[in-house]
This record gives structure tokens, sequence and C-alpha cells, in this order.
């Protein structure tokens, strides 16, 4: 059957299995696995986002679907600088010497990024980041990866029905397991050629680094 929607991904799922007494299971634990997975292993280009942060104080709230940074700066003046990142450690060996301005630095704790120099006016912010796909559900009936690479989902959720029933052959484990790892292993083939397809390689050399906490690194682009 067609895996365009979740009710359709549930039922395939269920069908693979031969088992109608599993409903909670399927979409309370088997799905619930396979896209905690997607968010761990994956970084692809379907997943970056970006969004303005108003940074006006030493730490502001990361967005709600953070999963990693790929790149921060400010504008300030029409001209981006980038924003380095340093791990809380190093932010903590540089905090007593630093002084108020506008934020070279950063660092993530917990679910708050921390900035320094601590910000002495509202500086805008630019994150561009990988952000968790949108979970399946009764109101959200596809995503990207339901809709473009509906196999990653149906051989990830067999394989974590697998583990859970238990009895299964361990042949067919083994062959759920190969076949989810063989979906993923074709979305991030497809990401990469996509990137890249048609572009010669270029020397590039778009980023000027200056001192940290008395300068900051200005990102240029010489394709402008």
């Amino acid at each position: 059957m067609a895996l365009a929607t979740y009710s359709d991904l549930k039922t395939s799922i269920a069908n693979w299995l031969n088992r109608s007494d599993l409903t909670t299971e399927i979409s309370e634990d088997f799905i619930v696995l396979t896209e905690a997975d997607l968010n761990s292993k994956l970084r692809v280009r379907k997943m970056i986002t970006s969004t303005s942060i108003t940074i006006d104080s030493e730490t502001e709230s990361l967005p709600t679907d953070f999963l990693q940074v790929r790149d921060f700066f400010i504008t300030s003046g029409g001209t981006k600088y980038a924003l380095k990142y340093i791990t809380p450690a190093q932010m903590d060996q540089i905090r007593g010497s630093s002084t108020t301005g506008m934020p070279s630095a950063y660092t993530i704790l917990g679910d708050s990024f921390r900035f320094a120099p601590i910000p002495d006016s509202a500086y805008t912010g630019t994150l561009n980041y990988y952000a968790k796909f949108a979970a399946l559900s009764d109101t959200n009936t596809s995503n990207y990866i339901l809709t473009s690479h509906p196999a990653i989902y149906l051989y990830g959720s067999l394989y974590h029905a697998a583990n859970f029933l238990g009895g299964v052959e361990p042949r067919l484990i083994q062959q759920w397991q190969q076949m989810y790892a063989t979906a993923l292993e074709r979305l991030e083939r497809n990401d990469r050629e996509d990137q890249f397809s048609g572009s010669p390689l270029q020397i590039r050399t778009d980023v000027t680094v200056e001192a940290p906490f008395s300068d900051h690194t200005k990102v240029t682009n010489n394709n402008t």
C-alpha cells in the first residue's frame, strides 16, 4: 500500500508484522523511536532552518526544535560578524576578564545559549541550525521523510518492533535492520550529491578571523 500519511504508515507496519493488537505500540513506541533515530543520526540540508534571535542578555533560550548549530552571526551596521563557539569550560575561564560589548563567542548550557562579552545593548543574531523533523501525528500526517523516504520510517519501525516483540527470526531482524540502514545511507548520499551536483570546486576565503572579545570575526561573501 502507499505510504502517504501517518495512518498509511501505521497500517503498513501492522500488516508487515501481521498483528492487529499493537496500535498503541506502533504509534507511541516504534514510530517515535524511529524519529528519535532520525534526529540523532541525520544532518541533511532539509533539516536546516533559520531564525532571528534578539541577543540582549548573557543567555538566550535555544529554539524548541534545536539540534545543532550550522552557523551563527550578528548583523550590526549592515555587516555580519560570525559568533565563535567555545566550550563551557573556556567560557568560564574568560568570563572573569571579559567586558560588556557586542558578543563574539557563544557556548551552549542546557537549553540556553550563553554569550561573551555580555551584550551592552540589543543585537540581532541570525541562527542557521539543524532542526528536528516534525513528528508524525494525527494532526501532522506527513513530513519530508515520509514523503520522500518512506522506507526509513517503515523499516525503522519494523526493526524496533522486532526488538519489542521477541521471538522474531534473527534473520528477519537483521534484514529489517540492514534495510533501515540502507535507506538512511541512501538519503545521506542523495543529500551530498544534491549539494555538490554541477558545482565546480572553488578555493574560497570567506572568513577573516580577528581577536575575540575585542574585535570580531567578519563574515564576507565573495560571490556578492
